[in-house]
């Protein structure tokens, strides 16, 4: 795994330049290269850091370029030995990637050669004979990257440190109602004005003078006609190739195990297609009520595996604070990034790559969330207006925060309103609240701000359960759980790859009818595989998810941390509210975790 980065007709210094490049090096401290380049008769810098996983010479390393093109490239695509077998050229200096898709997009062109392509990427590739500059990012949004256009200075990277600070000079006030509400900064948007994240799918054209954007893949909209026994069949066959193709590396290659069905699948048939005995890596907590880590452990001994356990306490916390604000660079809320880069550092010291279950839920509908939309709407919508007035009214007052939390969608009753609700990380009045009514003023030209301001997205489609699993596949997977993922592996120069989430797997998986896909409940495809392969009695509990012992933290360990953020805070918050907020939680048994949480990631 790497990193790249770029600078088109930039005020800055080659020196400069590097510097920026080599603030990336966690990415890839194998090597870190910075080269000019002319481009419309003005100077481009490309750089690149290598974390080696194929082909480990130094002929590997990047900038890579042949006649035509120049390329940086974050990431990996598992499959560029058959591309190989496909090209006119053989002239292969490399057994490298990098070098394939050079090949590829000088012989297919830029789409056909990313139909191709099956893995993760991030890459920058500059034709140097039509004088434009390519970013193409991978189909699920895997890989991180982000770009800015000012005043004629173009620069793209994968994180934000890599962005001079004269382009980030102004915070994003929308972007930081946004990231209060979920927890992540959604979409195409950074914490920065001006800087913006290439989407999954998409790729850039820039000429110098213009930019362009398209979009080369997405989900299928149409179902195919499948007995539920033949899906299971087929998505068992695709995932042991997707993890048959991610082994494929020059270093050793490891697991995440939670004990949970994702990880427990992927460590079991990883096992299974190793020559040798895996490493896997599980993430505990000295909190028994949060603690799931003897689950893993007991895969862990049936697959046969050599199994690590970490045991996460408060003090980590205090200790990551600072860590995680520099490797996130934007506010970030989703606990589980605390024992994720823990994990992480804990993995690195035996592998350099890991592969992770993560997509399962997205893909085969594994969220309660899900289901508790479907019935609940089924239900409330029989009731009449002037009754869910009222039910709403007393849920608002009811000091309990799931009821609470419901009494907006009571009243306001659709799909996309209820499921706001269950995936965001405040209540809707809290955000009105948290804020100064002139800031919010300043930002959407009203006091009162509501759900469907803040998330910009409409649902696909009339199938409750697949609209919802669409939503998070393109909301909440890339901005929220890939984000995490990428940025505390790589904290510590860790790869990460994701099988579940093979394209291969996700077309399949959204061609299903949605009765197929929960036949047999929640998530019931996998489960299914799983149970051929590691016994049902291991796995079969309620989900629990990577939960955070936050809400007690912040009664105890956190309590001072966290006063002493909200009186940091700036005048855009009204303090006062988030102190009666944290006084709640603390001395009267309320639960605002999560809100609070998000305060204390502030920057």
């Amino acid at each position: 795994m790497c990193s790249i980065v770029g600078f088109y007709n930039t005020k800055l210094s080659f020196k400069e330049c590097e510097k920026l490049n080599l603030t990336m090096a966690h990415r890839g401290p194998d090597n870190s290269t910075l080269k000019e380049y002319e481009f419309k008769n003005k100077d481009l810098f490309l750089g690149h850091n290598r974390l080696s996983i194929q082909d480990l010479a130094t002929h590997a390393n990047q900038p890579m370029e042949n006649d035509r093109f120049v390329m940086v490239f974050n990431g990996e695509v598992y499959n560029h030995f058959e591309i190989r077998e496909k090209l006119d050229f053989k002239d292969f200096k490399t057994t490298s990637d990098t070098e394939t898709l050079l090949w590829a997009f000088s012989e297919f062109g830029i789409e056909k050669a990313l139909s191709m392509f099956m893995g993760m990427f991030a890459i920058s590739l500059f034709d140097k004979v039509e004088n434009k500059l390519y970013l193409i990012r991978d189909r699920v949004g895997i890989k991180p990257l982000y770009w800015s256009f000012e005043n004629g200075e173009f620069v793209f990277g994968s994180e934000l440190k890599a962005f001079p600070k004269h382009l980030k000079q102004n915070k994003s006030d929308k972007a930081l109602v946004q990231f209060m509400s979920f927890g992540y900064i959604p979409k195409d948007n950074s914490y920065y004005d001006g800087i913006y994240k290439l989407e999954p799918a998409h790729y850039l054209i820039f000429d110098g003078s213009k930019i362009e954007t398209k979009k080369y893949w997405d989900l299928p909209t149409n179902k195919i006609d499948i007995s539920y026994n033949d899906a299971v069949e087929e998505t068992e066959r695709l995932i042991r190739s997707s993890i048959k193709y991610r082994l494929l590396a020059d270093v050793e290659v490891g697991s995440f195990l939670s004990g949970g069905v994702d990880s427990s699948l992927v460590s079991a048939i990883m096992q299974q297609e190793s020559s040798s005995k895996i490493k896997t890596f599980s993430i505990g907590f000295e909190d028994k009520k949060y603690d799931e880590s003897i689950y893993a452990k007991e895969v862990a001994q049936y697959i046969g595996s050599e199994h690590y356990e970490y045991k996460f306490k408060a003090s980590d916390v205090i200790n990551l604070i600072e860590k995680l604000d520099y490797h996130f660079d934007e506010p970030f809320g989703d606990p589980s990034s605390l024992p994720m880069m823990i994990l992480s550092e804990m993995t690195k010291k035996h592998v350099t790559v890991a592969l992770s279950g993560d997509g399962g839920d997205e893909l085969f509908l594994g969220y309660d969330r899900y289901f508790f939309t479907q019935n609940y709407l089924n239900k409330i919508s029989t009731i009449p207006q002037p009754l869910r007035n009222l039910i709403s009214l007393g849920f608002k007052y009811s000091r309990q925060d799931k009821l609470e939390k419901m009494s907006y969608p009571i009243k306001h009753l659709n799909t996309q309103n209820l499921y706001s609700i269950l995936s965001s990380s405040v209540k809707p009045w809290d955000i009105n609240s948290i804020f100064k009514k002139d800031f919010i003023y300043s930002i959407y030209e009203k006091e009162s701000i509501d759900l469907l301001d803040l998330h910009d997205y409409k649902l696909e489609g009339d199938n409750i359960l697949d609209s919802l699993s669409r939503f998070d596949f393109h909301r909440y997977l890339p901005d929220d759980i890939l984000t995490k993922v990428d940025r505390t592996t790589m904290a510590y120069s860790l790869e990460a790859r994701v099988p579940i989430l093979d394209h291969r797997v996700v077309e399949f998986a959204y061609s299903l009818p949605t009765n197929i896909r929960v036949q047999n409940g929640p998530k019931s495809i996998l489960k299914d595989i799983l149970y051929k392969n590691v016994p049902k009695k291991l796995i079969d509990r309620p989900k629990a998810g990577f939960s955070v012992p936050l809400k007690h933290w912040f009664r105890n360990e956190l309590k001072d941390l966290l006063y002493h953020k909200i009186d940091s805070l700036d005048e855009r918050f009204d303090k006062q509210y988030i102190k009666q907020i944290a006084d709640k939680h603390v001395y009267k048994n309320r639960n605002y975790q999560y809100l609070l949480w998000n305060i204390m990631r502030v920057k």
